[in-house]
């Protein structure tokens, strides 16, 4: 196996033990927390999410791209990282009295005073992690996160049964940091740096500010929505909104996030070695999208009884909303990788521009939208999602000469692929009612049924993400032994 392969194995293991875990955790306190309790704990994440983007200054990324480090360059990294991680925790700290008086929620304060605690952290335990990532050693990332988010997850159950409430959420947080840095400490894997230099940190810096400016604003997308709604309508509504995009978010995530970790550091090999990238850009593309294109218009279709399962029927007001929802992520999912291609290319400024306008577009989109209800609010994600494919493309276009017939051209069989399964989906609901109260019939047969589906549709268009299934799962050589 690749060494490539290698680390999307380990990575893709790590992502999804993180994501099944906090799915797991979101059934139970979805369960044992009311909507009100959870709106009061989204508020709070979300601001403290916006501030957290800047902790690390991008540093992590900077030591991945760069073509060659020394032990120098890695200390000016963690003396960046520490100064503003440091920085933040503290203005968190501040934050909090300020935040529980302009919501009117006094629970705030000690909320914000929790997730302050690991931005002291992050900066030892981001470099370790950046250094991991540059070699390709992801088994030791997956240990690491694997491990502090079940840990993280027991705990918040026993706050909660304890009687801490919202509190809990913010406690489990803190107890998953310091479990990762335990291990970074104790465990001889991990490489270790506890010696920052404040010196000559402009470089870092500058790419630094590029990188969490487009973070923060790519991020804060889809925490914006918590926000606004918090100031202009109730906790409730934070959290049925924040229930219906943070599901399609899970499912998205979930299949993105085992491949995105490798990205960056196999783009910015590439580019080390001269190669043109937007061929590896394209075709991680169209592998990518035949995973989470045909998974989000599942979801779409089927949205009821999978809310219903996971989450109960007090959530049935989301349904509606994550079907949309599915649509504006599955356009989002089209240039997932359009940052890692920047910063590998060296334009992270134009990034940040980009991030910035799509910011400020959804912004004021949800501003207005917001009077006409929630289900408006989730309409505009839709013009946000169209307006990010037309302007990611023009700037791949320009800046790094992507070909954009040919790269739709390729996207093409994933489309046909989609709408199949959804299609599926559809016929599915005509004999199995998805409106039930049993909703665990439906999905049973749709999680019995599509995988069938998808992957015989990737067979029929010879797709290529089923070679690479079958390369991972070494049976490439055993269909090429028994043609012979």
């Amino acid at each position: 196996m690749s060494k490539v392969r290698r680390a999307v194995v380990f990575s893709s293991m790590a992502q999804y033990g993180k994501r099944l875990i906090a799915l797991a955790s979101t059934m139970i306190v979805a369960r044992l927390l009311t909507p009100d309790e959870i709106g009061t704990y989204a508020i709070a994440s979300a601001v403290v999410m916006i501030l957290g983007e800047f902790k690390l200054m991008g540093a992590g990324a900077y030591l991945v791209r760069e073509k060659e480090i020394t032990d120098e360059v890695i200390r000016r990294a963690l003396g960046l990282t520490v100064l503003i991680a440091w920085g933040l925790g503290l203005t968190v700290l501040l934050l909090g009295p300020v935040a529980a008086n302009y919501y009117d929620l006094q629970p705030l304060g000690l909320i914000f005073a929790i997730l302050a605690i690991p931005f002291f952290l992050a900066p030892f335990m981001s470099i370790t992690m950046a250094l991991l990532a540059r070699e390709f050693k992801f088994k030791s990332v997956l240990k690491a996160q694997v491990i502090s988010a079940l840990i993280s997850l027991l705990a918040t159950i026993l706050f909660i049964l304890a009687g801490f409430s919202y509190y809990s959420l913010a406690l489990g947080q803190l107890t998953r940091a310091v479990v990762q840095f335990a291990l970074i400490v104790f465990l001889r894997e991990f490489p270790n740096y506890w010696r920052p230099v404040f010196a000559r940190l402009g470089e870092i810096a500058r790419f630094g500010m590029f990188n969490s400016v487009a973070n923060l604003f790519k991020n804060s997308v889809k925490v914006l929505p918590d926000m606004v709604i918090g100031k202009l309508g109730t906790t409730s509504q934070v959290a049925m909104f924040s229930r219906g995009l943070g599901f399609v978010d899970f499912l998205s995530g979930s299949l993105q996030m085992g491949v995105s970790p490798v990205v960056l550091p196999y783009l910015s090999e590439a580019r080390r070695a001269g190669e043109n990238l937007t061929k590896p850009y394209t075709r991680a593309t169209v592998l990518i999208c035949a995973l989470v294109w045909p998974v989000l218009a599942v979801a779409s279709v089927a949205s009821l009884p999978v809310i219903r399962l996971f989450f109960g029927d007090q959530w049935d007001a989301a349904a509606p909303l994550t079907s949309v929802l599915a649509v504006w992520l599955m356009l989002r999912a089209t240039h997932h990788f359009a940052n890692n291609l920047l910063v590998a290319t060296n334009n992270e400024g134009v990034m940040a521009a980009k991030e910035t306008l799509l910011f400020g577009t959804i912004f004021l989109l949800i501003l207005a939208a917001f009077p006409y209800g929630l289900q408006a609010v989730a309409n505009v994600f839709l013009v946000l999602g169209v307006l990010e494919i037309g302007l990611v493309s023009w700037l791949l276009s320009r800046r790094l000469g992507l070909k954009v017939r040919a790269f739709y051209r390729a996207l093409l069989p994933n489309l046909l692929i989609t709408l199949i399964c959804a299609l599926a989906t559809a016929l599915i609901s005509r004999y199995v009612d998805f409106e039930a109260s049993n909703a665990w019939k439906p999905v049973g047969v749709i999680a019995f049924c599509l995988p069938l589906v998808w992957l015989t549709s990737l067979a029929v268009f010879r797709h290529p993400l089923l070679t690479e299934i079958l390369k991972m799962l070494g049976l490439d050589r055993k269909l090429g032994r028994g043609k012979r």
